[in-house]
């Protein structure tokens, strides 16, 4: 299976400081991920076809020391929105350059709502979603184990970010203001097991 090991991340240290992640010379790791702050865009430990044909930057290996725990309390990605055109295409472009399909493919918010497709890659998934729009990643959701501690970091930090709702694949979600970074950027916590 392959992993995402990369993702470059729009905006700058000081707005990443403010979601309450600590960075060190443009560069924090979540989990399994190295996240370096430029422009949006992903790597992977293993590709079986060009993944130019994505349509995203590629972000080559680079190991960064910064392993340090993040005030916010995140510890891993949950998952990378990825906008395409359409998803059938998508979806073949995906499977070549990963080499594993789709764990599913539906319309979760129902008829109305985008088809998309699931990928597993490593801890998070990547999230394709039919746009109409030329390919591009276009947000994060960071999984925390207490969202509201992490809300209160977040603000504590200077960051914006709104009050914790519902979420629609269950648990809870806080979304950061758009303007922020101008990308989506969404902390989590698991929906409560029984």
């Amino acid at each position: 299976m392959p992993n995402l090991t990369r993702l470059g991340l729009p905006g700058d240290e000081q707005s990443w400081a403010a979601l309450g992640f600590t960075v060190t010379d443009g560069r924090f790791r979540v989990g399994q991920v190295e996240c370096v702050l430029g422009e949006a865009a992903w790597g992977f430990d293993e590709t079986h076809a060009d993944p130019a044909t994505l349509g995203v930057p590629y972000l080559e290996s680079a190991e960064t020391e910064s392993g340090a725990a993040h005030p916010n309390g995140v510890t891993i990605i949950d998952h990378v929105v990825y906008w395409v055109p359409e998803l059938d295409s998508a979806v073949t472009d995906l499977t070549a350059v990963l080499g594993v399909p789709p764990r599913r493919r539906f319309f979760p918010r129902g008829p109305e709502g985008p088809e998309m497709a699931f990928y597993r890659v490593g801890e998070p998934f990547v999230e394709a979603v039919t746009s109409g729009l030329p390919p591009a990643l276009v947000g994060v959701a960071f999984m925390t184990a207490d969202l509201d501690a992490a809300v209160a970091a977040i603000r504590a930090a200077g960051g914006p970010i709104g009050d914790p709702k519902p979420a629609v694949q269950g648990g809870r979600i806080a979304g950061v203001w758009r303007g922020h970074v101008n990308w989506g950027i969404a902390f989590m916590e698991p929906k409560p097991r029984n």
